[in-house]
């Protein structure tokens, strides 16, 4: 007796075929991105405007807004990044926009 235990599989519509890999793909994407980003504490629960005044700098200011677990060149380097600075000096009368965490507490 010889059973057929090993089933081919052939792709009818590589349209079909190629459109669920695609889907599959960007689902697993999302969801992975979703994770790293709750993992990372990325979610922000507000956005606080800082007018810079004469020697202000971009430790100083982060510095109050950072706790003792965050690395605050870390921090330093998301604040230029969120603000699309050039570089990390800053000018009196700027404004500038600093990400507060949601910690999760």
């Amino acid at each position: 007796m010889h059973s057929n235990s090993h089933k081919k599989y052939r792709i009818i519509s590589k349209f079909r075929f190629y459109t669920f890999v695609i889907s599959l793909l960007i689902v697993i994407f999302v969801i992975f991105y979703s994770i790293m980003a709750k993992a990372e504490g990325l979610s922000y629960e507000k956005i606080e405007a800082v007018y810079i005044e004469s020697g202000d700098t971009l430790w100083s200011i982060c510095s109050r807004f950072v706790d003792n677990k965050t690395d605050i060149r870390k921090y330093i380097d998301e604040v230029i990044k969120y603000n699309n600075l050039q570089s990390a000096l800053l000018k009196p009368g700027q404004l500038i926009y600093v990400p507060i965490h949601n910690l999760g507490n």
